[in-house]
């Protein structure tokens, strides 16, 4: 045997596969915590977290809005699992560590899942796109996966990650597992990700079409009255609906420009993609298109044109999640190929396309995206120096987008009075995607250029830079503010007014804090808006969210207009807003504000 030969002079110094999964795993999880920062229990972490209290002290919350008519909760194992939790720690800090769980999760079944389809170092752009690109779906204001607070979405998006890795891999009973065990935490991801999987599985296999046949004997159960799958054959009624207008989400139709310009671009990229990528990774590409096509019309078709109770509730456009994270893949590998081929025009190019898509422009993205689909025949005509004058162009372009980024950030963080508590600037400025996936790739290419000069200069690298930046990241991620760090602080602290409330008693917190009641107090909330994102579940808590919001209409006005930069010194809520809040009405009102 001859021994190898060395590497050529300037060639990058080949380091052992453990060390490189080692570097590459730890630089992925300083990306990882810099740009998907914990913020506190806000937005679905608060239900959850509701739900997960619930069910550790079962009385605690019966006569709250959001769980007195039934909500999600009986769909999920996570509630329990979360309870459970709650015995053995505080739910804050249950709630931080539980995040970092679920991002770390999605992390490493990202990697897996691309570890499976793309080839070496492809992969590796292709899951830093995932970790640094935007993560938004459907309405893009509300949605994301790998979402930086705990609910159950992400460790089920985990999961379906790795059943279409073990999907890919021919293990099929594996991949079922996976399936079964996401669908249990939340099935509305699951029965998502399953559009695509069984699209991927009629590609090779036209038999799978035969699963069709399921429709039958489920609407024979409907037909039944079995719930909830009588839910496919009842309307909703019109009262019902008139609430459920207000949730956006629920209807394909009703969607915003700027949601459904995302979602065209992610049809692009994947297209795209299908036809240019490798064929495993391309496969699931189509796969992607086609369970996206199929949601969609199923939620346009079922829900906003036939308004069934059950098809609402499935919210089948939900497949757009995995669409979207194979777009971004998809993306990370496109860019890898284009620079190099050493065609650093396009990928620029295609780097201003997709900035000006996720935000920048209303439609202004697609004459870009033209241009890149058709680049290969103008850069032939125009040469070499006018191919590297457009480049040059549209990179003065993107730098011209992240100043004006960078100018807003700024007037945000001196209206904070330049506290970075109150105002993390640096995370303002990363959450301009150019900006942070550019930095990530600028990290892969020092590790490239430092093997260049031997593993001497790679130890120093990762002394140097890697290390330290592990520290800044760890010590960052916990970004929440003062107030949320107060309000957590004071769980359970039900005497925090000086006053002993009554077990049950229904508080009216305003502004909305849903931290306060639940977490703080240990009480029912009279009224939020948050607990309305169970009314797609149950018709009663549409009909007595209204009524209750109704009655606290002129105090939130009169709260709402205190609370304005201009409002006067001695501003105060009306004694006819408070009588309207608590007194006589259709319901008993709240026993408390705060």
């Amino acid at each position: 045997m001859q021994p190898a030969s060395p590497p050529a002079q300037g060639a990058a110094t080949p380091a052992s596969p453990k060390v490189e999964l080692i570097v590459g795993a730890v630089f992925g999880v300083v990306v990882l915590l810099l740009l998907h920062r914990y913020t506190g229990i806000y937005h679905d972490a608060l239900l959850y977290m509701a739900q997960g209290m619930k069910a550790r002290w079962p009385g605690l919350f019966a006569t709250d809005l959001f769980f007195l008519h039934g909500n999600q909760d009986r769909y999920s194992a996570f509630p329990w699992l979360l309870g459970h939790a709650f015995g053995l720690d505080a739910p804050p800090r249950v709630m931080l560590w539980g995040s970092l769980l679920s991002l770390l999760s999605f992390a490493v079944a990202s990697w897996y899942c691309l570890r499976v389809m793309l080839p070496e170092r492809q992969r590796y752009w292709s899951w830093l796109a995932v970790l640094c690109l935007p993560s938004f779906y459907g309405i893009v204001a509300v949605f994301s996966y790998n979402e930086a607070f705990l609910t159950p979405r992400p460790f089920a998006e985990a999961l379906c990650l790795v059943g279409i890795a073990l999907l890919a891999r021919g293990r099929m009973a594996a991949a079922a597992m996976c399936a079964l065990v996401a669908a249990m935490l939340h099935p509305l991801q699951a029965i998502a990700a399953g559009l695509v999987a069984w699209a991927w599985l009629l590609g090779r296999d036209r038999r799978w079409m035969h699963v069709a046949w399921l429709v039958v004997p489920t609407l024979a159960l409907a037909w039944a009255g079995i719930a909830p799958l009588d839910g496919l054959l009842h309307r909703i009624d019109d009262d019902w609906l008139a609430e459920l207008r207000n949730s956006s989400q629920l209807f394909v139709s009703a969607w915003a420009p700027n949601d459904y310009k995302v979602l065209l671009f992610d049809i692009l990229v994947l297209s795209y993609a299908w036809r240019a990528l490798d064929a495993r990774f391309a496969a699931w590409c189509r796969s992607a298109l086609v369970g996206l096509g199929l949601g969609l019309l199923a939620s346009l078709v079922l829900v906003d044109l036939m308004q069934l109770v059950l098809p609402a509730a499935l919210q089948l456009w939900r497949v757009h999640w995995l669409a979207h994270w194979f777009s971004v893949a998809a993306l990370g590998a496109i860019l890898f190929r284009d620079l190099k081929a050493g065609h650093g025009s396009r990928a620029m190019i295609l780097a201003l396309t997709a900035q000006l898509a996720w935000g920048e422009s209303a439609w202004g993205w697609l004459l870009p995206a033209l241009l890149y689909a058709a680049w290969p025949r103008i850069s032939g005509l125009v040469g070499l120096r006018i191919s590297r004058l457009i480049g040059f162009l549209f990179g003065l372009a993107l730098a011209l987008l992240f100043l004006q980024h960078a100018a807003g950030e700024l007037r945000a963080f001196d209206q904070a009075g330049r506290r970075l508590a109150i105002y993390p600037l640096d995370r303002g400025l990363l959450a301009f995607p150019a900006l942070a996936f550019g930095l990530a790739l600028l990290g892969v290419w020092l590790w490239d250029a430092a093997g260049r000069h031997g593993r001497k200069a790679r130890v120093a690298l990762a002394v140097l830079l890697l290390l330290p930046l592990t520290a800044v990241a760890a010590r960052a991620w916990d970004a929440r503010s003062p107030a949320f760090r107060a309000i957590e602080s004071a769980a359970f602290r039900t005497d925090i007014f000086g006053i002993d409330l009554p077990a049950g008693a229904q508080v009216y917190w305003n502004p909305e804090l849903m931290t306060g009641p639940w977490l703080v107090l240990l009480r029912p909330s009279y009224f939020s808006n948050s607990q309305l994102s169970g009314q797609m579940f149950d018709r009663g808590t549409a009909l007595d969210g209204r009524i209750r919001e109704s009655r606290l209409l002129p105090l939130a006005r009169e709260s709402l207009g205190c609370q304005q930069p201009n409002a006067p010194a001695d501003c105060h809520i009306s004694h006819a807003a408070m009588q309207a809040a608590c007194g006589p009405g259709q319901d008993a009102g709240p026993d408390y504000l705060v």
